[in-house]
């Protein structure tokens, strides 16, 4: 049970890193972020980006906050299965 909060929480934080950059929020910098030529030649490819990868961390979390919530109770009940579906939907 508890690793199950452990890894809602965990998936809260990662979905809220996402905001910054589906915002635009980050500018190009050379310490955060995918860094390359085509992203720190041009700010409009650095903002695409990020924003998409953005929305894929705030998928990946919703989808791994409902599959923990959902199957914890059933399926999902061993510590170790919740620990690998977070692991292969963040990873």
């Amino acid at each position: 049970m508890l690793l199950t909060v452990v890894l809602l929480v965990l998936c809260v934080v990662m979905a809220f890193t996402g905001i910054p950059l589906i915002l635009k929020l980050v500018p190009p910098n050379p310490v955060f972020g995918l860094r390359t030529e085509r992203t720190m030649a041009r700010a409009d490819a650095w903002y695409q980006l990020h924003r998409f990868g953005g929305w894929a961390l705030v998928a990946v979390a919703a989808g791994t906050v409902i599959a923990l919530s959902v199957w914890s109770g059933t399926l999902l009940r061993p510590a170790w299965l919740q620990l690998l579906v977070f692991i292969v939907l963040f990873g």
